[in-house]
């Protein structure tokens, strides 16, 4: 018996945390936006010294878009991994900014 297989392409999902200075990371939203186009990037802390970037995609969005309306945007993304109940993949800055610096910054540079 022959049966037919559809192969679907998975689709990217991740939630990722970049941590740095306000300086460092600044620069990495805009093509981190590029790269990733449906994909939300946001700072969780607003200090100058100490700050998170969060990259969230996928199913990670859904999750995200649920809280919407139950809890406040600004307590949403100040404590994102507690309301999405999954810690954050650790991306080293470094890492990213070479891939940015050298054009390759793609889904696959995340994994």
């Amino acid at each position: 018996m022959i049966s037919n297989i559809q192969n679907t392409p998975q689709t990217f999902t991740g939630f990722y945390k970049i941590k740095g200075t306000a300086h460092d990371l600044k620069p990495l939203v805009e093509p981190i936006r590029d790269a990733l186009p449906d994909s939300f990037v946001f700072f969780k802390d607003k200090s100058k010294w100490k700050r998170t970037l969060y990259i969230i995609t996928g199913k990670h969005q859904d999750k995200f878009i649920d809280k919407f309306g139950r809890v406040d945007i600004m307590d949403l993304k100040e404590n994102v991994e507690k309301y999405l109940a999954e810690k954050a993949v650790k991306l080293k800055f470094e890492k990213i900014k070479k891939a940015i610096d050298d054009d390759k910054l793609t889904k696959k540079t995340l994994r």
